[in-house]
């Protein structure tokens, strides 16, 4: 058991055992490589449910699968969803430059260049973007440098416009009014703590039902509950693809998943309670008298936001 495991197990062992935990750790801040090495979420829920305490979120299966973008994009590709092409370069096998020029035979320039654990744009900067041989080994090494040896994805570059879709709920899940961003930029951690520009897209515009659609397909195909944000970007002929799916999306006041939810009408507090009322229902925990009351109002707002059983239906590979 890793020292972090240790420490949770005496934290639980002093206190009564929780009804329900509502998780957003990434990992385990006393092992660092659990944040960015794509473990981390799954691990702690590993931990709960060890310790029979139900958490809020995706299921540990689930987490594995979104913070590892190639099985990620595997799954996805099972059930005939759109990813770009890609090829995984894993450094511990060694003949890297190999895996390189494969890399480029397979897929040809312009590439992206992303680590293949984690998420929250860790490794992703303006240099991700490579267009010739020079410009790929340097960012591959950048990596290797910065996060180890773990493995790097390159993925074919999508030039086009980038759209994100929150989801909260399951069944029934709510698909909130997804947002276009109005610029190319790479979404770095320094774009995305900056001003946006962007429009919100809601029912009625036939972007919202492609994109909607695509949403619940993921959230079906994943495993995932309670809150999801998928990023999804088109090619130059208007094609999109899904770049990620994050099964912990930032819940801050500021975060994307909450700006989408304010559009849709709810405040700050409407938004959280009503992703823990989710998580209740999918234990079969009873909320309690005054979380359902908080709850009636957000559900009269998402009315026209849900989504219909017959979209959870994903054809097979």
């Amino acid at each position: 058991m890793s020292a972090a495991a240790t420490s949770w197990k005496k934290s639980l062992s002093r206190q009564p055992t929780p009804h329900l935990a509502f998780v957003l750790a990434e990992g385990f801040l006393d092992e660092p490589r659990t944040l960015y090495d794509g473990s981390g979420a799954a691990a702690v829920r590993f931990l709960l449910q060890k310790y029979g305490i139900p958490a809020s979120h995706s299921p540990a299966v689930t987490m594995e699968i979104c913070r590892h973008k190639n099985l990620t994009y595997q799954v996805l590709q099972q059930h005939g969803l759109p990813v770009p092409p890609y090829l995984v370069l894993e450094p511990v096998r060694g003949l890297l430059r190999q895996q390189m020029d494969r890399a480029v035979a397979e897929l040809g320039f312009p590439l992206f260049v992303k680590p293949n654990g984690g998420g929250s744009s860790i490794g992703i900067s303006d240099a991700s973007v490579v267009y010739n041989f020079t410009q790929l080994e340097y960012q591959v090494n950048t990596l290797l440098d910065t996060l180890g040896e773990l493995p790097v994805l390159v993925e074919k570059y999508l030039p086009g416009q980038e759209f994100t879709v929150g989801l909260i709920g399951r069944s029934p899940c709510y698909v909130l009014p997804s947002i276009a961003f109005l610029y190319q930029k790479i979404r770095t951690l320094t774009v995305k703590g900056g001003p946006d520009m962007t429009e919100h897209i809601f029912p009625g515009d036939r972007r919202y039902q492609i994109l909607s659609e695509l949403a619940v397909k993921v959230l079906a195909a994943t495993g995932a509950r309670d809150a999801l944000r998928i990023d999804l970007r088109s090619d130059s002929e208007g094609g999109v693809y899904i770049i990620d799916v994050n099964g912990t999306p930032s819940l801050s006041p500021t975060a994307s998943l909450t700006a989408m939810a304010m559009a849709a009408g709810l405040r700050y507090s409407q938004f959280i309670n009503f992703i823990l009322y989710q998580s209740l229902l999918e234990y079969g925990l009873a909320p309690s008298g005054k979380l359902q009351e908080l709850v009636v109002p957000a559900l009269g707002l998402l009315h026209h936001y849900r989504c219909e059983t017959q979209l959870l239906q994903v054809s097979s590979a």
